[in-house]
């Protein structure tokens, strides 16, 4: 089942974004461009690039996974608006020649799922007022983080694993988020250039009038508008202690009230302190979580001594520094990284780690009488979740 949320217009809590129409003569790709659309999920590259660079693609992947926890503004938008969104896949296999349309999604997301088979059942009839291809399909993906990640869905929906140093067109796929697709089809057929962003507000939000187990989806915030602005229309009034997250709990990164809405905001998660542990605490690093330095400040904030670092198996540097997993989600065993930090003094030991990683940890340090904590914990509590600890895998019915 959908988490619960509550979708607010941005337009009943502010004045709207001024508009700036695109020109109708221009062609489709020039359109998208002239929009100032990018990815939408977090990565910020130019849609229109993207499109141009996966021309002779085999398929377009809609990434619906909504991978990070308590954040809802992506499903929400399929709920609401899953014409839209199927319009702007059409758009996108039409842009690079691809013969299929894939939606990639949670299985648990049910309403959702109802709202896109609806709009997929009216277009196979003739009956939709979007320019729909019937044939997109669904593929159904299992409720464990990082199953959003694109290499991920990849794996998941197409059976090819692609190397960290790849990207999704070496397995002739284009992997593009939800919302990047609503906005594709608003600046080809609404000629609507991208001023606005969907985002979550979730965590300690009492003070709007709606229970710690509530995500609230803003639709359409214009971009630029400060956090504060935001929390300050929806009644929120943040504690002393608060501490502001953007993005998901996973991979967001700390801001202040003063940050701004930016077109890859995803989520605006309030927490409060984190919990005391007097260490000494060592960390373990995976690429698909909390980076080496949050991980580090949350042991501070612990109030505890950092006393080893470890880094996941499946963990590879790329060139330019960055982390990548070998293989998202799927863990090579953390027995090692445990035994290492507790020679080194651990009493308990910090992870960033997907749901499977984590689930490794959970089988040694306790009974090496170490103590485990999540960069997720005090986000997650902040929102009424159960905590980042062990994972039940399922299995999924592929057949959406």
């Amino acid at each position: 089942m959908d988490r619960n949320y509550h979708v607010i217009a941005a337009s009943s809590l502010f004045d709207a974004a001024p508009a700036r129409m695109i020109p109708d003569s221009l062609a489709v790709l020039d359109r998208i461009r002239e929009s100032g659309l990018v990815g939408m999920g977090g990565a910020g590259f130019p849609t229109w690039k993207k499109l141009s660079f996966g021309k002779g693609s085999d398929v377009i992947i809609a990434n619906a996974a909504e991978c990070e926890p308590l954040l809802e503004h992506n499903v929400a938008r399929l709920r609401s608006n899953p014409g839209e969104i199927l319009s702007g896949i059409t758009l996108a296999m039409r842009q690079t020649g691809a013969s299929k349309g894939i939606i990639a999604i949670k299985a648990k997301h049910t309403e959702s799922l109802d709202a896109v088979r609806a709009a997929l059942s009216a277009a196979g009839e003739g009956s939709s007022a979007f320019d729909i291809d019937p044939g997109i399909e669904i593929a159904l993906l299992q409720d464990r983080y990082p199953t959003g990640d694109e290499r991920a869905i990849v794996r998941d929906v197409l059976g090819t694993l692609v190397e960290p140093n790849e990207i999704p067109s070496k397995a002739g796929a284009v992997v593009i988020n939800v919302e990047t697709l609503l906005r594709l089809h608003q600046a080809v057929v609404e000629r609507k250039a991208v001023n606005t962003k969907d985002i979550t507000v979730a965590g300690e939000i009492t003070g709007s009038g709606f229970g710690n187990d509530v995500s609230l989806v803003l639709y359409d915030v214009p971009i630029g508008k400060r956090v504060a602005d935001v929390l300050d229309a929806l009644g929120i009034r943040l504690a002393d202690d608060a501490r502001l997250l953007m993005g998901g709990p996973y991979m967001g990164g700390e801001i202040t009230a003063e940050d701004c809405i930016t077109a890859t905001s995803g989520g605006v998660i309030i927490a409060g302190s984190e919990i005391q542990d007097e260490g000494p605490m060592g960390i373990i690093v995976c690429a698909c979580g909390a980076s080496e330095e949050r991980l580090k400040a949350i042991v501070q904030e612990k109030g505890s001594s950092l006393c080893g670092v470890e880094f996941c198996k499946n963990a590879f540097r790329l060139p330019n520094g960055r982390l990548k997993c070998r293989n998202p989600g799927i863990c090579p065993g953390q027995t090692q990284a445990v035994l290492a930090l507790r020679k080194k003094g651990a009493q308990s030991v910090l992870i960033g780690h997907c749901t499977d990683c984590s689930n490794t940890v959970m089988q040694v340090a306790p009974k090496l009488g170490m103590r485990v904590h999540h960069a997720t914990d005090a986000y997650m509590r902040a929102g009424g979740e159960h905590l980042i600890r062990s994972f039940r895998k399922t299995t999924v019915n592929t057949q959406a």
